[in-house]
């Protein structure tokens, strides 16, 4: 099936086919992501605004590493409020031409709508499916054991005493970074990264590649 007939098919039917996964875009979503942006432009332009009568001419007359320091503070509040900017103007698009983005996935294709853009991939040729941040908190009670339950009443213990830091260690580093979320695969037959998502508006990123996976293993049996 072409990916213009699939887009057609999804978007013609209030419920999706069976075995159909119809990701519109979220406006709800969406509306949060832009007044994230517009929060920034304030505070970077108005960082910046603040700012700027304080240090010029000041501190560009007590040496280079004055200097530098405050070129390079003033360049970072201008990069968060161009980037805010930016990013609003391209989510306040994507709200408007909201019916022009969808992700479909069927037993034999990914489908992604991007604007004008139309990215068609058979699910043979996906591989390597990828979601990179945070990924949501996982609620499902632990299963221990009694010695793990007696080790951890220990550790908790000491941890009143000496403080969780000192018994728990150091977090991992993995888990105290934060990176971008987004979802990608490798389209074989050009041994290219496709993103599917990088951001929450199709939805979770990692509930999205746990469908792709799901669907793409079937394929792959």
């Amino acid at each position: 099936m072409e990916a213009e007939e699939i887009i057609a098919r999804a978007k013609a039917q209030l419920e999706a086919p069976h075995g159909w996964v119809v990701l519109p875009l979220l406006p709800d979503k969406l509306a949060w992501d832009i007044a994230s942006w517009i929060f920034g432009i304030f505070v970077g332009f108005g960082l910046l605004a603040f700012i700027v009568p304080i240090v010029i001419p000041h501190n560009y007359q007590h040496g280079l590493v004055a200097a530098l320091f405050t070129t390079l503070l003033l360049a970072i509040m201008l990069f968060i409020g161009i980037g805010s900017l930016w990013a609003l103007i391209v989510d306040v698009r994507r709200l408007l031409q909201a019916d022009k983005y969808l992700i479909v996935i069927t037993s034999d294709d990914f489908v992604k709508q991007q604007g004008e853009k139309i990215i068609h991939v058979p699910l043979a040729n996906v591989r390597y499916v990828t979601a990179r941040g945070k990924r949501p908190p996982d609620r499902t009670p632990p299963q221990e054991s009694a010695a793990q339950q007696v080790a951890g009443t220990s550790k908790n213990t000491a941890g009143f005493f000496l403080g969780r830091g000192l018994v728990s260690g150091p977090r991992p580093l993995s888990r105290r970074m934060r990176t971008p979320t987004s979802l990608a695969f490798i389209d074989t037959r050009t041994e290219t990264e496709v993103i599917v998502v990088n951001d929450t508006s199709h939805g979770d990123p990692f509930m999205i590649a746990a469908l792709l996976k799901q669907y793409t293993s079937a394929i792959h049996k």
